[in-house]
């Protein structure tokens, strides 16, 4: 089977009538357009040229070839055509809203992949945890971690779920090897903890309540889930965090998990932008990305 490059060779040759002339307007060697026009007449069983004084002449097998090779290139050069509509068409600003976690674990180290891509997106993040009204413009996407099921986001969006998110305690690898871990909520009393503060302590367990109850020395409290990792990575105590979190980071190991800070890891998109290609294609690779690391934000390692 040849290759529509081979044909490529073939006409150039045809045109120019001679492999050092062809060589020129493709851009390659005299000796490369030799050889492939050799391999095309090898896979064909038939001489495609003849060689003279005066160049290359195409034979009688060559000269019927001619009229389909051009209706292959015309088709290619068509292909090529659409290729770069398609990539004009992607051009546009999104403007995508998460917060801070999601954003450094996620979104952040996807984005330089993307634009590599589609270079010709522009990707604006909005880094909060106030939730921004989708449906009313405040972004075009948003990123989340849905503790609710089913939230009220009003009319106007589309939600795409891509996980169920789950939360593990976690220790650093350090600390664990100093002082080991707590293999279950039982055990976690022996150990100093991290614990959430203000907002964040509403997503504390019940069983670290118990721990409390049971004279567990609260090391530090924090308001913050990167703060809380890491002051865990500094081997200050163990704690709760997203498993995304806990498993992208090589110094931290999984004591166990836990199902009451369960979330869904959504894309919420404004529904008249969800049609534009480069919303489509950003959505697309977002979903693709997740499905890649499904295993460690549904903490299944």
């Amino acid at each position: 089977m040849f290759e529509w490059s081979d044909l490529r060779h073939f006409l150039a040759v045809a045109r120019a009538g001679s492999t050092l002339s062809a060589g020129k307007i493709l851009g390659v060697n005299q000796t490369t357009v030799a050889r492939r026009i050799a391999a095309l007449e090898e896979t064909l069983g038939d001489k495609l040229f003849e060689k003279t004084a005066g160049g290359y002449r195409l034979t009688e097998v060559g000269s019927a070839m001619v009229q389909n090779a051009e209706r292959v290139e015309a088709e290619a050069e068509a292909f090529a055509r659409m290729v770069q509509q398609r990539s004009r068409k992607l051009l546009g600003m999104i403007r995508v809203t998460t917060n801070d976690v999601l954003a450094d674990c996620l979104l952040t180290p996807w984005l330089r992949e993307f634009t590599q891509r589609f270079p010709v997106v522009q990707v604006e993040t909005i880094i909060t945890d106030r939730r921004l009204d989708i449906s009313r413009g405040e972004a075009d996407i948003a990123l989340r971690a849905n503790t609710n099921k089913g939230p009220d986001l009003g009319d106007g969006v589309t939600v795409r779920r891509l996980a169920t998110g789950k939360w593990g305690v976690y220790a650093s690898k350090k600390y664990a090897a100093e002082s080991g871990w707590p293999a279950n909520a039982q055990e976690l009393a022996k150990h100093p903890i991290i614990a959430g503060a203000g907002e964040l302590a509403r997503f504390d367990p019940a069983f670290l309540q118990e721990a409390k109850a049971a004279g567990a020395v609260i090391r530090q409290a924090s308001s913050s889930i990167l703060n809380i990792a890491g002051a865990i990575r500094s081997g200050l105590g163990v704690g709760g965090i997203p498993c995304m979190l806990g498993e992208l980071d090589p110094e931290l190991r999984l004591c166990f998990l836990f199902d009451e800070a369960d979330y869904d890891l959504v894309l919420i998109t404004r529904e008249e932008m969800r049609g534009l290609p480069h919303v489509r294609a950003f959505n697309d690779f977002i979903a693709s990305r997740t499905a890649a690391l499904r295993h460690m934000i549904e903490g299944r390692v």
